[in-house]
């Protein structure tokens, strides 16, 4: 694993439309969250009876605009998770394309690489499993 330089900040402002829409969205639920709450649905659980991995997503995000962390870890830990790592992705991609010597890439060898797939499947069958005990 090794940093790389990035010339080019251009990919970097790419962030503000993604900072956008996580801002509507948040301020969406936070001030009607009954509408995401009406609309979210999940056709798994209604076919099957099992909770997919994104069961309770829209009540976690729901609990998260409204500033209860608790209750969005409790409803599905990784929009919590994920709002972290937006959040902190935004923040580095907005400074990168500020100030240029933060404009570094990360390259990963061909084992990191698998290791870091078999890590992300990993963690997503574990939220799975723990969405299904929990639901």
């Amino acid at each position: 694993m090794r940093f790389r330089p990035e010339p080019d900040s251009l990919a970097r402002w790419l962030v503000l439309p993604f900072a956008l829409a996580a801002l509507i969205g948040l301020a969406g639920l936070r001030w009607w969250p009954d509408l995401g709450l009406r609309l979210a649905h999940c056709p798994l659980r209604d076919m099957t009876g099992l909770a997919c991995p994104t069961c309770g997503g829209t009540h976690a995000a729901a609990a998260l605009a409204a500033g209860d962390l608790a209750g969005a870890w409790q409803a599905n830990p990784a929009v919590p998770l994920g709002a972290i790592f937006l959040a902190g992705w935004i923040l580095w991609a907005m400074g990168a394309a500020l100030v240029p010597a933060w404009r570094v890439g990360l390259e990963l060898g061909p084992g990191e690489r698998k290791a870091a797939r078999w890590g992300t499947a990993l963690l997503l069958v574990a939220l799975w499993v723990r969405q299904v005990v929990v639901l």
